[in-house]
């Protein structure tokens, strides 16, 4: 199993964010949203000044690339359970 963050901020942004938070797994950088609109997951900002974002979401994506889970949330302080995510992992 790999767990990827994937996200608009630059590599470098990345980097130090995974560096203060001590993550374990790995960071991408997708600065276009390339992947954000691939998975239709991109938050538009009404300010041109600011970049668009990813909603918060949580993907669970099979060996075949096959999406077998999502879990979406208007704010990213809603995160599911951790059970409910364990439970569909063991269903992959």
């Amino acid at each position: 199993m790999e767990i990827y963050a994937i996200s608009t901020d630059s590599p470098e942004d990345s980097r130090r964010l995974r560096g203060r938070l001590g993550a374990g797994y790995t960071f991408l950088s997708d600065q276009e949203g390339k992947v954000l609109d691939l998975f239709r997951i991109r938050h538009r900002q009404p300010n041109p000044k600011r970049h668009d974002i990813a909603m918060p979401t949580m993907i669970l994506v099979d060996r075949a690339g096959r999406v077998r889970w999502t879990h979406q949330a208007a704010d990213y302080r809603v995160r599911p359970r951790p059970e409910e995510v364990l439970q569909n992992l063991d269903r992959l």
